[in-house]
């Protein structure tokens, strides 16, 4: 799911940092952080605060800083300018040069006056401020999320009684389509009598073909597997907490509907090729099309 979140935090020095948070759909969790200098060493800190907060999709962190600068320091070289005084009087003695040597004087010779500018974002005194905005623009990034969350829920219930919808139409359907593949099977069967004349049984023609006609035909195993599909798809809508192939772990609802939607496609295939019917047959493909767009918005739940 989309989201995006930002904030700013006071830093020593009159600077700021500011974060901003973005994510998008993505199958895993991939993080892309972009951290000023001197604050590489945070990143796996970022990275898990991220991946507590969210289990899909592509997120980039982006922290950036301005006007964190302190004074500039001034030093003064005491030793060296003690130094370099005492070797100018000693040549103004020896020059025979009246005067005394200044302070101007020594204050400008090399060295004597140093001046150094800090900055203020220095990762020990700073990075708590800084996770703490990090942590901010991740909570606005999630809200975002939990709202597209909502918005989705309700599509993906939608496309649920969708699901339920035209299983209920095939399921009505299939009387009729037994009773017209029964009138192709009678006609196989006579034109199978014809065939085989007095060699064959007829008894045993027409247990054989009968009993193509209802293994091809029986879908109530496909219609229960659906309606079972329907359950597990509601309660990954909801939330709840579904068993993942590993032990002591639970799938996300996002690959719980995945998979499901894997199920539905498999169960319909069968469907369709069983009734052979056209009214069916054009509720199977209108079926595939809304698998499909279940997957694409699987793809966006966590």
């Amino acid at each position: 799911m989309t989201g995006f979140g930002r904030a700013e935090t006071d830093l020593p020095g009159s600077g700021r940092a500011a974060v901003e948070i973005r994510s998008v759909n993505h199958r895993f969790l991939e993080v892309d952080c972009r951290l000023p200098e001197g604050f590489q060493a945070f990143e796996e800190n970022v990275r898990a605060m991220v991946g507590r907060a969210m289990a899909r999709g592509q997120v980039r962190v982006s922290v950036s800083l301005r006007g964190a600068r302190e004074p500039a320091t001034v030093v003064f070289q005491e030793k060296l300018a003690r130094k370099y005084h005492h070797q100018l009087e000693g040549l103004r003695k020896g020059l025979g040069l009246p005067g005394a040597v200044s302070l101007e004087t020594v204050l400008g010779l090399p060295q004597v006056v140093t001046v150094s500018e800090r900055s203020g974002v220095s990762t020990a005194s700073v990075w708590k401020l800084v996770e703490r905005a990090v942590s901010l623009a991740l909570a606005g990034a999630v809200k975002m999320r939990r709202d597209e969350g909502g918005r989705l829920e309700k599509m993906l219930r939608q496309r649920i009684e969708i699901f339920e919808d035209l299983a209920g139409r095939i399921r009505r359907r299939v009387p009729s389509a037994q009773g017209d593949l029964q009138k192709r099977l009678a006609e196989r069967i006579e034109a199978a009598l014809q065939q085989a004349g007095k060699d064959v049984p007829a008894a045993e023609i027409v247990a054989r073909e009968a009993a193509v006609m209802v293994q091809s035909t029986d879908v109530n195993e496909e219609l229960e597997r659906l309606a079972s599909h329907f359950v597990a798809l509601r309660s990954a809508v909801a939330g709840k907490p579904v068993a993942s192939a590993k032990k002591g772990e639970q799938a996300s609802p996002g690959r719980t509907l995945d998979f499901l939607a894997q199920e539905l496609q498999r169960e319909i295939n069968t469907l369709g090729t069983k009734l052979r019917d056209p009214e069916v047959s054009r509720w199977v493909v209108e079926f595939k099309g809304q698998i499909e767009k279940l997957r694409e918005q699987a793809a966006n739940v966590e």
